[in-house]
């Protein structure tokens, strides 16, 4: 019974269609918006194309020239291709659509395309159109892979059938079914393309619905190759002849049900072709798919927790069955007929996967002590397990018991597969197995877990594997942070730390404190003893304290790394704490560990291991000095310079917290020391380049502390005024009074490195502000760009600013928590400098959606401050201003 909806259509005038299409979308948005199915909606849209198509076909056919139409009717057809093709419609869907005609009647085919297509334009339709003889489309299919693609998924809609069915016959004969593996070669390649534009992980936070990793288009994939190897057209064909198997079936299917609606529910939400699932769209999603907030999880953390387990299934089944339809070389034909070397009983050596002979399988499977050998055989030998294994582990191993993973033997291997080197993979192919959760019960809960903040890339579970990959890495690394990690004594204990320091998250109680349980409950289960079990809870409980005090106090007094030093207690700890440390932040997301703060971790760490240790490390304090100064001497700017000594470069670096010398490259400090060697009173010297390899800018000023009060907050609003974005920005005032104060900032108004003329420009304006000549207050006017788009929902996080006089015996210490905004460094530091502070050091740490900045004050007279109620006065004075702010830029 043909549908109501594709007759109003049909029938209606051309004065009609539009209201009619209007009226028809919106009854579709309704009935998406009741709930209906995402199968349901994307069928009802195709047939409401369907309908405005054919109706336009009939119409032109009415109207037309008798004798054109009479012909096109017998010699053209109208195709549905792609998306359209596989009536696969979301509401603001593009529409392919060819026309197929006969090469006699190529003259009247214009003419025909006119009529029909000029009225679905004049409504509004995006309709992409080609025109093609079934030869063209056989030439077309063998030499373009995507119009090869889009014609493979080709449904007749109307016009001549039998034209139809000879370029279907055609076209699945000499194209479809033709080099199937080099196709498919080309489609992955395709589509590891869009990886890498669109999202590398499963667990992107913002990801592309339909070509993100996990997406629609891993579906269609399936589909293609499913088409071009087995001529199946549909998945249901695929499980019904036993290509696909029952279980990748059922999970193929439900993903793409909560794909499809999910993709729906944003298209109707934007009023547009919408595929990026934003923040704000998972928060209004997960209202939409009925999830309410739990104490301890957010509606929408549960919303994506379902979204990536719908995804991570979607694309593991898509890359297995891609694998089936590979065809065999010759090679390994002969290869498959012969024995397969054998490492044990139970296993065997496929090429360079290491598998399970069929005839052990049902035993290994039910052996838990075997399962692990089997890992720990992988990681021993650098090996992958076959796919096709890891599937059989994850569908069987839910009905294994606990019970079974409790055995010391599987404690003792789970532990060899800590101890490394090989951890991380080992744990993701475990993870992928679903059988880490059997030896760390919390796994499971994390699995797909997203973080709801831009400051992580990643949810929970991948986060933390991806921290245990980059904490191994270290060991190539060729800095103080891979020196640290090779003299690591139990790198078990250090790995395991960092794969359970996220593990509470998405509990009721605050996620280190959660660690705390979860860590002593994994080393009472694996078997350690008493110091071990202490150390491996400090870890997971305080993994966040090395951070928060390199990042937000100053490693040179001695009230901040003394207690520090006391709570670590230990060289080793100190050793495990600092990679630990560093691996988290580099696995928040790409380019999070900067080699600023890479500096301010190894500065704490070396004012702490004499604190903890003694002589050794304080002895070699002075030799790497050395080693230092003279890599300074040999760079350009001071290279072979008479009037600089070692004696000048060494005194210099002695004006500068220790972190300069560390965390600064030797190219760099020679820059800055001859820029200071030139610099004289009342000199402002701003130096600007550009890092090609970071795609930031660095804008390092150097001058006198007493030229102008507030020269911070004049600088950060010069920045903000020129529509720049600080990302790290550095406060150093030498014990002789110079200022060199450094913003590593992007350039939003270039792809690439800005010219040098917006260079000079930025650093022409620095100079007149803090020469006088310009007022900041007129910069920061003229300026139109503080108000930047609001990135995150509207829902913010309540502003926070904490006053600390413990810390420090000579600053008053000012942390500042807050929505990052740009413009919004600015306006702390001008609200700091309007209640008569001065700043003295500063911590900016810039995340993606809040800042914690941190900055030593005094009052003007160079004092702490000590009366309460002025305390009061600067807290919530700073509240209000950045409120004030904030709130403007949220209207």
């Amino acid at each position: 019974m043909p549908d109501q909806r594709a007759v109003a259509l049909h029938d209606a005038d051309g004065a009609t269609v539009g209201a009619v299409l209007a009226e028809q979308r919106q009854a579709i948005a309704q009935r998406l918006m009741e709930g209906a199915s995402g199968t349901e909606i994307v069928a009802a849209q195709t047939d409401l194309v369907d309908g405005l198509i054919i109706g336009r076909y009939r119409n032109a056919a009415r109207q037309g020239d008798e004798a054109v139409m009479s012909a096109a009717f017998q010699h053209c057809c109208l195709v549905a291709l792609g998306g359209y093709g596989r009536r696969e419609m979301a509401p603001y869907s593009d529409v392919d659509l060819m026309v197929l005609y006969r090469p006699e009647v190529a003259k009247i085919v214009p003419e025909f395309v006119r009529q029909v297509l000029h009225p679905l334009w004049d409504v509004g339709f995006q309709v992409g159109h080609s025109v093609r003889t079934i030869q063209d489309c056989l030439s077309l299919g063998l030499t373009d892979v995507t119009v090869r693609t889009s014609m493979m998924e080709a449904r007749f809609l109307t016009g001549n059938p039998q034209l139809f069915q000879e370029f279907h016959s055609a076209y699945l004969r000499k194209v479809a079914t033709a080099g199937v593996d080099r196709y498919l070669d080309l489609k992955l390649n395709e589509r590891q393309r869009e990886y890498e534009k669109f999202g590398e992980t499963v667990y992107l936070l913002e990801p592309n619905v339909k070509k993100s990793k996990g997406g629609l288009r891993d579906l269609h994939v399936l589909q293609w190759a499913g088409l071009a190897r087995y001529q199946a057209p549909t998945i249901r064909e695929l499980s019904d002849r036993g290509i696909l198997s029952r279980q990748d079936y059922v999970t193929v299917s439900e993903a793409r049900e909560f794909l499809l609606r999910v993709r729906s529910l944003l298209h109707v939400h934007a009023g547009m072709a919408q595929e990026i699932l934003s923040f704000d769209e998972q928060v209004w999603l997960a209202e939409r798919f009925g999830f309410q907030n739990r104490p301890h999880l957010l509606a929408v953390e549960q919303f994506m927790q379902q979204y990536y387990r719908h995804t991570v299934g979607l694309h593991e089944a898509s890359v297995r069955f891609i694998r089936r339809c590979r065809s065999q070389s010759w090679w390994a034909r002969i290869k498959s007929w012969l024995p397969a070397p054998a490492l044990d009983t139970h296993f065997v050596l496929n090429g360079e996967t290491l598998t399970v002979p069929a005839e052990a399988r049902p035993r290994v499977l039910e052996s838990p002590a075997l399962l692990m050998r089997l890992f720990d055989l992988a990681r021993s030998r650098r090996l992958s397990i076959d796919t096709a294994l890891l599937e059989d582990i994850h569908r069987h191993v839910e009905g294994l018991s606990d019970r079974g993973f409790r055995d010391p033997e599987v404690s003792r291997t789970f532990v060899q597969i800590l101890a490394g080197p090989g951890t991380a993979q080992t744990l993701e192919a475990m993870h992928r197995a679903h059988l880490l959760e059997k030896i760390i019960p919390v796994f499971a809960t994390v699995r797909g877990l997203m973080q709801f903040n831009q400051y992580h890339k990643y949810t929970v579970d991948e986060h933390s594997l991806l921290a245990v990959a980059k904490v191994e890495a270290l060991n190539q690394d060729n800095g103080v942070l891979g020196d640290v990690y090779r003299e690591i004594k139990r790198k078990d204990l250090l790995h395991l730390a960092v794969l359970l320091h996220d593990l509470g998250k998405g509990q009721e109680e605050d996620h280190s404190e959660a660690g705390r349980r979860i860590a002593e409950e994994a080393a009472a289960r694996l078997g350690f003893d008493e110091a071990d079990g202490r150390t491996l809870t400090f870890l997971v409980h305080r993994h966040l304290l090395m951070a928060h005090t390199a990042f937000r106090r100053d490693p040179n007094d001695e009230r901040v790394v003394l207690p520090f030093a006391r709570e670590v207690g230990t060289p080793e700890v100190l050793r495990k704490l600092l990679a630990l440390t560093a691996a988290d932040i580099a696995a928040v997301g790409p380019g999070v560990l900067t080699k600023w703060k890479e500096s301010l971790l190894i500065e704490l760490y070396l004012r702490t291991i004499q604190e903890v240790s003694g002589e050794r490390e304080a002895a070699e304090a002075p030799e790497r000095l050395k080693r230092i100064v003279a890599d300074v001497l040999g760079q350009p700017p001071l290279r072979g310079n008479p009037d600089v000594s070692q004696e000048w470069v060494e005194a210099q670096l002695g004006q500068f917290p220790l972190r300069y010398a560390y965390g600064t490259a030797p190219k760099r400090i020679a820059a800055q020391l001859d820029v200071i060697r030139r610099l004289s009173p009342g000199d402002v010297l701003v130096s600007a380049e550009f890092n090609a390899s970071l795609g930031t800018c660095e804008y390092a000023v150097t001058t006198f502390n007493d030229l102008i009060p507030g020269i911070f907050s004049k600088l950060a609003g010069v920045m903000a005024a020129n529509g720049l974005q600080i990302l790290d920005a550095q406060i150093m005032t030498r014990q002789d009074g110079i200022v060199v104060d450094t913003f590593q900032v992007t350039d939003p108004d270039y792809a690439g490195a800005p010219p040098a003329d917006r260079l000079e420009s930025v650093g022409d304006m620095i100079c007149a502000v803090l020469k006088g000549t310009e007022r900041i207050e007129d910069v920061v006017r003229r300026g139109t760009r503080l108000s930047a788009p609001r990135v995150l929902p509207a829902a913010r996080q309540a502003t926070e600013v904490r006053i600390d006089n413990e810390t420090s015996d000579r600053y008053t210490i000012v942390d500042v928590f807050a929505d990052d905004r740009q413009g919004l460094l600015y306006v702390i530091t001008h609200a700091i400098f309007a209640q008569g502070l001065s700043v003295h050091a500063a911590r900016i740490s810039t995340r993606l959606d809040q800042v914690a900045d941190v900055f030593y004050v005094t009052d003007a007279d160079g004092r702490k401050i000590e009366d309460p109620a002025q305390i009061e006065r600067i807290r919530q004075g700073l509240r209000q201003h950045i409120e004030t702010f904030l709130g403007a830029i949220a209207a």
